[in-house]
């Protein structure tokens, strides 16, 4: 399979992953799991209450890191040599109610906390993703080669 195919299916499949956020006035590195969906757009959709620091962070600074990992990973004998996906870029507003649909059917679980108003969908904005599918075997790949 070559690296492009890899990565997309990481990045359609994915369903959590690791943000990174920058914190308070010293942009200290913060990471926390959050569940993710890809859109149409092959960019990650995040349903995000205010009320979290990760999302405190990002209305600080909209600049994040995603980090998505392979189903693989959960029975690979060494997981660093599964395939993961890092997504750096902009963490902008999404239309929560157009793609309310979607991200539900992608997190069922959610339905209970979806409506509630400190909870936002916002998209990563990436450019260009880090693909490393194991040792030796790691490029950067353009967002718009993945569609």
């Amino acid at each position: 399979m070559d690296l492009t195919k890899e990565a997309r299916t990481i990045v359609q499949t994915a369903r959590r992953g690791a943000l990174a956020t920058l914190m308070g006035e010293a942009c200290d590195p913060y990471a926390s799991l959050v569940s993710t969906v890809v859109g149409a757009d092959m960019l990650p959709l995040l349903l995000l209450s205010a009320l979290s620091q990760h999302a405190q962070n990002l209305a600080g600074d909209p600049r994040a890191s995603l980090l998505l990992e392979s189903t693989a990973v959960a029975t690979a004998p060494d997981a660093l040599a599964a395939g993961r996906v890092t997504l750096q870029g902009i963490v902008e507003p999404a239309d929560k109610d157009a793609l309310r649909e979607m991200y539900l059917a992608a997190h069922p679980e959610a339905e209970m906390y979806y409506p509630f108003t400190d909870f936002h969908l916002y998209r990563l904005n990436a450019p260009r993703l880090h693909f490393v599918a194991g040792f030796g075997r790691v490029v950067w790949l353009e967002m718009g080669m993945l569609s």
